[in-house]
């Protein structure tokens, strides 16, 4: 309960948000799933991202941060390499580990926008526009 108190107090709404991409992607998808109801919040806030991004098969890749080992992470890491690419990473919250994972990744410099959602992160490699970093939380 602590990392959710938290993790809100870092958190914004779509208030503040300077990246349009991020702003599209919370209005038109995170806010309305946070909206709805909790059943499924994980696997709706997936399909909801891959369907608004419009992703070819194979661009999507969701990685359970808590299920990972540290000898997978160069392996993840090369899915970096390739800006089409979106990775989702699951449980960034759920421990020191997976957030010490979800951190490497997200500072990667591959890396241009990482969005953290209490459940999930959401890393998107398309060089449109400089590195950031944003919490975002249901309005």
């Amino acid at each position: 309960m602590f990392e959710r108190l938290r993790f809100n107090w870092k958190a914004q709404t779509a208030h503040g948000l300077h990246s349009p991409f991020v702003y599209d992607l919370y209005v038109s998808v995170i806010n309305p799933i946070y909206q709805q109801s909790n059943v499924n919040l994980v696997e709706k806030l997936i399909h909801g991202v891959g369907s608004h991004l419009k992703l070819a098969k194979g661009k999507m890749h969701v990685i359970d941060l808590s299920r990972i080992q540290e000898i997978e992470l160069e392996a993840i890491e090369s899915l970096f390499e390739n800006t089409d690419n979106v990775i989702i990473c699951l449980n960034p919250h759920a421990n020191a580990q997976t957030y010490l994972k979800w951190q490497r990744f997200y500072q990667n410099k591959l890396v241009i926008h990482s969005i953290e959602l209490f459940e999930m992160g959401i890393i998107s490699l398309n060089p449109t526009a400089p590195k950031q970093h944003f919490w975002l939380k249901k309005s």
